[in-house]
């Protein structure tokens, strides 16, 4: 019903009552008006103070003799209730009102009954929900009814994300709330921004979770009614949790808990008992947490919230399991995945299943578990393949790391001589974001809308106002602002994401990755697992596995090493430690001098130069070493089409800071809040970035070089470059990582009157490459938000995608000094004719023998190269000047 009804229905309302004629009409008066405070309190959805007004509407109502809304104040009234009432029932019962033939005959009734059942499913059967939304949408539209119209599509969004189809929730939501804002829904906003909150809590993204919750919060907050937002507040203590601030969470639940008891809504008891089971598990206070996890599961079968109970399945067996009771923990799986198949749920029941798999396989069950994981990997393939957005994709997977660790448990441990079947659960899941993105049409082929180019255009204005804002308050507003007019764009760019996806890609095979490589080199892909992990080691010839260490174990020898390496202390112990698990049984070395290296996300962090496998030379001194994201992402890379070069050999840009470009000292962040509160004053000046630029010059030409120094190397500039003719892209700058928002990490530029000089992720893959070499020659761009399986949301994947065949990137800050005389070498040996991994390789040990002992790992190892590293830039024998391609 729109504004303007409830306008309306008051106005007669209040005509009646002033008639007075007769004791009934006034009695009739009374209802109406009743029903109109009641309805503007629904649609406020403050059902606890609209439902008493609908039960003395209906009485009213009954006594005048009008059936119609009297079924209509019921219909509502039951709604209000549904807090302390068993879902099932309450949807039984709208059923048998569909059925009435009043409700039939009536649009306008069978429209608030299609609505209230739509809400009653959600948590009941998703499917279900569906169809009383979709049919809800076109009732509304057939009666003029956009505010409801508009109700229908974000529901519906909703109900996709819970049937896995994120395009779909993205979409729908994000116009939703566009229009929610323009016509005062402020309940459905409320309502939709709790919900990507959640969305983000349940894809392990807390960080991100608080902008939604908070706004959601602030919003509510304007709306006297809305003050006891507890969908928002259970989120809030989520997130809260998820980042570790327990204390904050326990709180807020307990004070949320007892406004819930006093309205009696069971299904929020329910969510907020198991938070603080939750809180109580982090706590390790397992019989605590068990205990209310039962109080919960009494809660959520008194309401009939099937998802609440998959929740609580999923967590009591995970602590019955710690406890050492098998039995008990394999009934929780159950009793949980029954609730998550009655009604249809995509997000936790993958998970369910593959925790019993992992029960099962521990007890020798192998078939059971293997039909377990079966179902399970559908499911996730399901969700992926309705994941447009390579972020989205990477956060699923980072959150499904169960369902695929599962697996590698399962087919390590029966792989013996063949390999394949590890191989090919590895390939389904590692950069796959990746994967389906060098797939895909490029981004820069697909039409963008006219609304999408706005969008990005209102994003750079206001992050130009705010780099240039010093007041504390303008510069909060400035990021309100940013963060709505990012929230606008998400929808528009899932669109475009599905639209460059072509065909359904193929799993790259043992033998099609045999065929790519060289006879000098292997492929080592290490799958982590508990209890045990296990390697592929793969040659033009051979492919075998090898039994590892557990996942704990090698993540704990891993932790050591990096954190040594990047606080500058000693790390021979340590090395050898690693470099004993993870390279004994690599047999292969003693054979094939280059190495490759195929690892989950925390592995990527690691290094492998500086690990010393039975000798105490580092595989620096004997070996070249690159990574590649997967074996497919490297397959892809050495198959597709040859580059095709102009005469331009290289674009070198210099792009270091000046005091001028940033915000005169107001405090920013950078990193953990995204790059959008960015003070370019906190970042140090990088003097020798241009020497890198020449050193670039020298080593291809002056006439194959196109170099872009100081107050030129704007991100307009860059952007206005050829990019598709250079071989090489050398880049000198800032490096910033958002592990909040990953697509928000950047290259710091100088920025223009149009560009912020943030030359961002999705930007990047916005671009049309076709390099031999990109050269990220900036702090911590090979690193970035550890995604399981995806592995690591870094800058090096989006240069990747947008057509880069290989990319040099730092795992760490960069010293200017030692950088620069390392890409000097580097372009040196690059100019003689070597192949990127080795051009890279004897830079660094040209730098440990020119340094000596101040040489320390800390300087060289975190720079890397990803991707094909047997590429060569310059042939041997060819002037750069005639611009020879490889």
């Amino acid at each position: 019903m729109t504004c303007d009804r409830y306008h309306l229905v008051s106005i007669v309302g209040t005509l009646l009552a002033l008639l007075q004629c007769t004791p009934a009409v006034a009695q009739v008066a009374d209802a109406h008006k009743l029903l109109a405070e009641a309805d503007r309190l629904a649609w406020l959805r403050v059902w606890t103070r609209a439902e008493p007004l609908y039960a003395k509407a209906r009485e009213a109502f009954i006594a005048s003799g009008d059936e119609r809304n009297a079924l209509y104040a019921e219909v509502n009234r039951l709604r209000g209730q549904l807090p302390t009432l068993a879902v099932p029932e309450v949807s039984e019962r709208l059923s048998e009102y569909l059925d009435n033939p009043l409700v039939q005959s009536d649009d306008r009734l069978r429209l608030r009954v299609l609505i209230i059942k739509g809400e009653t499913d959600e948590d009941l059967d998703p499917s279900l929900s569906q169809r009383s939304w979709t049919e809800a949408l076109a009732l509304a539209q057939k009666l003029n009814e956009p505010a409801w119209a508009n109700r229908a599509r974000g529901e519906l969004g909703l109900v996709a994300f819970l049937q896995g189809d994120t395009n779909t929730a993205v979409v729908n939501l994000g116009q939703a709330i566009k229009v929610a804002e323009t016509n005062g829904d402020t309940s459905s906003l409320v309502r939709w921004l709790t919900l990507f909150g959640h969305g983000f809590v349940e894809l392990g993204r807390p960080e991100q979770a608080f902008d939604f919750y908070e706004r959601a919060l602030k919003v509510a907050r304007a709306v006297p009614e809305l003050q006891m937002a507890f969908m928002t507040l259970v989120g809030q203590a989520d997130a809260l949790a998820g980042v570790g601030r327990l204390d904050e969470a326990e709180a807020l639940v307990k004070a949320t808990l007892a406004e819930a008891a006093k309205e009696g809504a069971l299904g929020y008891q329910a969510e907020l008992t198991v938070r603080l089971a939750s809180i109580a598990a982090a706590r390790k206070q397992t019989d605590q947490a068990l205990e209310q996890l039962s109080r919960a599961a009494e809660f959520a079968n008194a309401a009939g919230g099937n998802r609440i109970l998959a929740t609580i399945g999923l967590e009591r067996g995970r602590l019955l399991r710690e406890a050492d009771r098998p039995n008990d923990a394999e009934r929780a799986y159950r009793e949980g995945i029954a609730a998550s198949r009655s009604m249809g749920e995509r997000l936790l029941l993958p998970r369910l299943l593959a925790q019993l798999a992992d029960l099962q396989l521990s007890r020798g069950r192998r078939a059971e578990a293997s039909e377990l994981l079966q179902e399970a990997d559908d499911i996730l393939e399901g969700l992926l393949t309705n994941a447009s957005s390579p972020w989205v994709r990477g956060r699923i997977l980072g959150s499904m790391d169960a369902v695929v660790s599962a697996r590698i448990r399962l087919e390590g441990e029966r792989a013996g001589s063949d390999p394949a079947r590890l191989f090919a659960v590895l390939e389904r899941a590692r950069a796959r974001s990746l994967v389906e993105l060098l797939h895909s049409r490029p981004l820069s082929d697909v039409h963008r809308s006219t609304d999408l180019r706005a969008g990005e255009r209102r994003i750079t204005a206001l992050q130009m106002q705010l780099l240039r804002t010093t007041n504390r308050t303008n510069r909060q507003r400035l990021l309100d602002e940013i963060f709505r007019a990012e929230e606008a764009l998400a929808p528009m760019t899932t669109e475009l994401f599905a639209r460059s996806r072509t065909s359904v890609r193929r799993p790259v095979t043992i033998r099609a990755v045999q065929a790519a490589l060289r006879p000098d080199e292997v492929l080592y892909e290490i799958a982590l697992g508990e209890p045990a992990s296990f390697g592929i080691i793969v040659t033009r010839a051979t492919a075998r596995t090898v039994r590892l260490s557990a996942r704990k174990a090698i993540q704990a020898q891993a932790d050591v090493l990096v954190s040594g390496a990047r606080g500058g202390t000693d790390i021979s112990s340590a090395a050898k430690a690693l470099g004993a698990t993870l390279l004994t049984g690599l047999r292969e070395l003693s054979s094939h001098r280059r190495l490759i290296i195929s690892a989950e996300g925390t592995l990527q962090q690691v290094p492998f130069e500086l690990l010393e496998p039975s000798s105490s030379r580092r595989l620096l001194e004997t070996h070249v070493v690159s990574y590649t994201p997967s074996a497919s992402i490297l397959t892809m890379l050495r198959t597709r089409p040859a580059s095709v070069h102009t005469g331009r050999g290289a674009l070198a840009v210099a792009a270091s800071p000046t005091p001028n470009m940033g915000t005169n000292g107001a405090s920013g962040s950078l990193g953990t809040n995204g790059i959008y509160d960015l003070n370019a004053a906190q970042l140090r000046p990088l003097p020798l970035a241009v020497e890198e630029a020449e050193a670039v010059r020298t080593a291809f030409g002056a006439g194959a070089t196109h170099v872009l120094v100081r107050d030129t190397a704007t991100e307009t500039a860059v952007k206005a470059q050829p990019l598709g003719e250079y071989r090489v892209l050398h880049l000198a700058a800032h490096g910033i990582m958002s592990t909040k928002v990953p697509a928000r990490s950047a290259i710091v530029l100088r920025p223009s009157e149009t560009e912020d000089g943030l030359l961002q992720a999705r930007e990047i893959l916005n671009l049309r490459l076709n390099a031999s070499l990109v050269t990220l020659s900036a702090c911590d761009t090979s690193t970035g938000a550890a995604q399981g399986q995806d592995g690591v949301a870094s800058l090096v994947r989006p240069f990747v995608a947008a057509g880069a065949r290989a990319v040099v990137a730092n795992l760490w800050a960069a010293d200017d000094t030692f950088s620069a005389a390392m890409m000097r070498e580097f372009y040196r040996e690059l100019a003689s004719g070597g192949d990127i991994g080795e051009s890279l390789r004897r830079a660094k040990l040209r730098m440990i023998e020119t340094f000596g002992p101040e040489a320390v790992p800390r300087l060289w190892s975190g720079v890397l190269v990803h991707g094909d590293a047997a590429a060569i830039v310059i042939p041997a024998g060819s002037t750069a000047q005639r611009g020879g391609s490889k």
